[in-house]
């Protein structure tokens, strides 16, 4: 179980001074400009995501990752990591995939099981989360939402839907169970995305991979097709031109001071 003397003593000094719930200085440059963060779910899910997260950082716009603690990827992904500290690392909850399953209705069982994951990561990479989400966007639903709010108020963590970054998440190819569009993941579309991305911070959420994607059949080729379209050179062209600055959540931290963190109710 997760418990603040846990935490706190993987932290050094420096790294407790940047654990803050995001807020942006009204009227400085990081509010004016559009800063984007490109995260990638599923880190961890098993080799062939990893490869895909790993390539479309290395030669694409991804610049952060969200990794399952709990899945048969989760160690190598953790040793990927290590090797591209410009790769942000946060905490992709998982109560749906793989072999242990969560009751989305025993509240007790979330809890435990959310702070088992944040002590996996911790144990695993040597620091708490950049940030945290959760597979198939549990969190968001309204029962489970405060375990999680709670958790990240504490230890001053962002949660996706719940701080001031804007969470982006139109690249996806499945919007119907079983029935994908592949208009959703082209470069063309990726494109259009990145011409309306907001002044402020944002999130655009993505789901690389590469070849023999086994733990999620329901969409697995389709990860493929993202990494194309996540390493199309023509994207870094349009986030020049459109004045987009690519991001991690570390370096979104360090556009944000402690006089303007606050929590989001």
């Amino acid at each position: 179980m997760l418990s603040r003397r846990h935490l706190l003593t993987q932290l050094s000094a420096a790294a407790a001074v940047t654990l803050l719930w995001p807020r942006a200085p009204a009227a400085s440059d990081a509010t004016r400009e559009r800063c984007l963060i490109v995260n990638a779910d599923d880190f961890g899910g098993d080799e062939g995501t990893n490869r895909g997260i790993v390539a479309a950082h290395e030669r694409g716009i991804v610049t952060s990752a969200s990794l399952m603690v709990n899945m048969p990827g989760a160690k190598s992904a953790g040793r990927l990591a290590r090797e591209y500290p410009n790769l942000s690392l946060g905490l992709h909850v998982n109560f749906s995939a793989g072999n242990q399953v969560i009751d989305l209705g025993d509240l007790r069982a979330q809890r435990q099981e959310l702070e088992r994951q944040c002590s996996m990561f911790t144990d695993m990479i040597g620091e708490i989360p950049t940030h945290i989400d959760s597979h198939h966007h549990v969190h968001r639903k309204v029962n489970i939402a405060p375990l999680f709010i709670d958790l990240c108020r504490q230890y001053r963590i962002p949660l996706r839907g719940f701080s001031e970054v804007i969470y982006i998440g139109g690249f996806y190819a499945q919007w119907e169970y079983r029935e994908t569009d592949l208009r959703h993941i082209s470069p063309d579309y990726l494109l259009s995305l990145l011409q309306n991305v907001a002044p402020g911070f944002s999130e655009l959420g993505c789901h690389p991979g590469d070849q023999n994607v086994y733990f999620d059949p329901v969409y697995d080729w389709q990860r493929r097709i993202e990494l194309e379209s996540l390493t199309d050179p023509r994207l870094r062209i349009a986030a020049t031109r459109e004045r987009i600055r690519l991001i991690n959540y570390r370096d979104y931290r360090r556009l944000v001071t402690p006089e303007t963190a606050r929590v989001t109710e």
